[in-house]
């Protein structure tokens, strides 16, 4: 009687696929390694505002807000208790309104805005100088300050706008304009301040409560 043949067993063979999933493991482990805080860094991004946002907005709603000033007829100047109760009703928390009156400036107008980051909850405050001769405005914008608003550091990394950053940024429109926005944060509140050029900046610089 012939005994039965033996059959082999077929030869192991590797899975291209288990293969191409291991290669690929290793390939996403080693570039997380070398981009993962950039990475980490987007995602952040992705839960806050950008500040650049932030004051692209100002500095329209800014144009705005001086054209609409520059037609009122009426030279009626708000009290400290109309625009304190207004503020609060806007934001809605503690806030810190520098005094520009020695700066020669009064506030004509409060209005509600809505900026990046803060819908609803931001606040126009149109000021014009006193001076006959010197006619200059001055835009501030008051928006709730939850931690939201991001700054980039010189390696593009984002970072929360933090109460002890002050940034100047240009936001003239043509080669006639020379006008500047400083912005801050003392917590609660982020500020943003439109001034017509360089000279009336360092004027108001010290009269706003920056660090």
């Amino acid at each position: 009687m012939t005994p039965p043949d033996i059959i082999s067993p077929p030869p192991h063979r590797i899975s291209k696929l288990a293969v191409g999933f291991a290669l690929l493991t290793v390939f996403g482990a080693v570039v997380f390694g070398i981009y993962g805080p950039k990475i980490a860094d987007r995602l952040t991004l992705l839960g806050g505002v950008p500040l650049g946002e932030v004051v692209e907005a100002a500095a329209n709603l800014r144009l705005k807000a001086i054209f609409l000033s520059q037609r009122e007829k009426q030279e009626t100047f708000l009290n400290q208790s109309e625009q304190n109760a207004e503020l609060s009703r806007l934001l809605g928390r503690t806030y810190h309104l520098p005094n520009l009156a020695d700066a020669g400036y009064q506030l004509k107008q409060v209005s509600p805005a809505s900026l990046p980051g803060a819908p609803f909850r931001a606040a126009e405050l149109v000021y014009q100088s006193t001076t006959p001769d010197n006619q200059k405005w001055l835009v501030l914008y008051l928006a709730a300050d939850d931690g939201q608003f991001l700054s980039f550091d010189e390696l593009g990394r984002t970072h929360q706008f933090a109460p002890d950053n002050v940034v100047w940024e240009d936001i003239s429109t043509n080669s006639e304009d020379a006008s500047l926005i400083l912005i801050w944060s003392d917590g609660p509140v982020l500020y943003l301040a439109c001034v017509e050029d360089d000279d009336e900046a360092e004027k108001l610089r010290p009269h706003f409560d920056t660090p």
